[in-house]
């Protein structure tokens, strides 16, 4: 993310402000103190947190009765620390590829929330199937470990075993599509947040993650930030 884009994200935070609407539910585990960053960082500014969601919501898809009915998926914020952070705007920052870990971001996230003064809370997620999250992993296939023929890449040869080991694991794969990820999301935003006006910001293919978010339209959510749109044209 460059200089530019992050005083873009500044200025939407700077217009927006509201009141807090703290909420505790039984499916996060969380929030724990952690490192800022993964590359590195000695610093527990950060706070990190799992998600139990469903595998599966109403009308995207139906989870199998041998499937595990959740899945995790891993939150990081950097609290506000000028005032009070529940009574902080928020800033979400989402991560492209697709697939890459949102341990990318975390440096920019760490710059974020210093150019604002720390008057803000700073979040980000591992899209469901990548990073810390619950992963797209074909284990009984093998398709990416070092035995396999490819090592951690996936050949082309190896995708209908793969795919066949994700379908039997998991029935309907729409429950790691984009729309999935975007529900996790606004049902994150909506129930673990603290309520107050929130921006969210994608780059590559997280801004095809936001795009789906505002068609969902959580009402915390004032401002989405677009950075190398990424085209939504057949996303599930």
């Amino acid at each position: 993310m460059h200089l530019s884009h992050l005083i873009a994200v500044a200025v939407v935070v700077a217009h927006t402000s509201a009141t807090s609407n703290s909420t505790i539910k039984g499916d996060l585990n969380g929030w724990y103190p952690c490192a800022d960053s993964d590359e590195g960082s000695s610093s527990q500014d950060a706070e990190c947190a799992v998600y139990n969601a469903p595998l599966c919501y109403p009308s995207i898809c139906e989870a199998p009765k041998s499937a595990n009915p959740k899945v995790d998926i891993f939150f990081k914020r950097i609290p506000a620390t000028t005032g009070d952070p529940e009574m902080a705007p928020n800033v979400w920052l989402l991560q492209g590829g697709p697939g890459d870990s949102s341990s990318g971001l975390e440096a920019n996230m760490i710059t974020l929330h210093s150019q604002l003064e720390g008057a803000v809370n700073v979040y980000t997620m591992d899209h469901r199937g990548t990073g810390r999250s619950t992963r797209l992993d074909c284990v009984a296939a093998q398709a990416t470990t070092t035995g396999s023929p490819w090592g951690s890449e996936l050949d082309p040869s190896e995708v209908p075993a793969c795919a066949q080991d994700l379908h039997n694991k998991y029935g309907d794969l729409a429950s790691f599509s984009v729309t999935t990820a975007a529900t996790d999301l606004a049902t994150f935003i909506s129930t673990y947040t603290n309520g107050v006006n929130t921006t969210v910001y994608g780059v590559s293919y997280g801004t095809i993650l936001v795009e789906w978010l505002m068609s969902l339209a959580p009402p915390e959510v004032t401002g989405y930030v677009f950075d190398g749109v990424a085209a939504s044209s057949g996303a599930l």
